[in-house]
């Protein structure tokens, strides 16, 4: 069975994508890819917890944070086994419903900013996968760097100077350098596959990349910046 994760780069339709495979989630399931629909226990079209897991203890997203702040240091202790136990669960009824391909998508991985943390991530699911396909769609760097700016001045998240954060936005940001994202991701992944973002229907466009397709991708577009 295949496992494909959606390194879903911010404002580059994530959530569109990730709304549209849950929507079409029985279609697919016919066509053979499976489309977790919850994450122990959290009912989200974002696999949010993959990002909380794989992150070092030391960084942090706008996701961890809020977890932190709104949980019981328990919650983190057991997190781990109660991510295993609800993945090989995911591929247990895969399997069953004779599915070939496994999907997780969340945005919060393109935070993840060593081979360490992409590792932790991969080794989650090497043991239901011989191939593990690691996609991630990239934004021309000045429009992803307006709009991902946006994005954390809506929330109300202020900006930092620790060059490792996630909120380190100057132009010499990791988040913008992506010859170094794709260099990361190839010495964890064996396959992965990186396109440039479609302003007009990146859906189908991610769609395609990975062998599915999507003629009806046009009527979702969610949080368009």
């Amino acid at each position: 069975m295949r496992t494909i994760i959606h390194i879903g780069q911010h404002k580059t339709g994530t959530t569109s994508i990730q709304n549209f495979l849950r929507n079409k989630r029985r279609g697919l399931a016919k066509e053979g890819l499976y489309v977790p629909d919850s994450l122990v226990g959290c009912d989200n079209p974002s696999h949010f917890l993959l990002n909380v897991y794989s992150l070092h203890k030391n960084r942090f997203s706008s996701t961890k944070e809020k977890l932190l702040a709104t949980n019981p240091p328990e919650y983190f202790v057991d997190l781990e086994a109660r991510l295993r136990n609800d993945i090989s669960k995911h591929y247990r009824i895969a399997d069953q419903q004779g599915c070939r391909d496994v999907i997780w998508s969340n945005e919060g991985l393109y935070l993840l900013n060593s081979p360490e943390e992409y590792k932790r991530l991969f080794d989650l699911f090497a043991k239901h996968s011989s191939v593990i396909v690691c996609v991630c769609c990239f934004r021309d760097v000045e429009s992803y760097r307006t709009s991902y700016m946006k994005q954390l001045m809506r929330q109300r998240i202020g900006f930092s100077e620790d060059k490792d954060s996630y909120r380190y936005v100057k132009p010499d940001s990791w988040l913008f350098d992506y010859k170094r994202k794709e260099e990361i991701l190839k010495q964890v992944f064996e396959n992965v596959i990186c396109f440039p973002y479609n302003e007009e229907n990146n859906v189908k466009c991610f769609m395609g990349q990975i062998g599915y397709s999507a003629a009806d991708a046009d009527a979702i577009r969610l949080n368009v910046s």
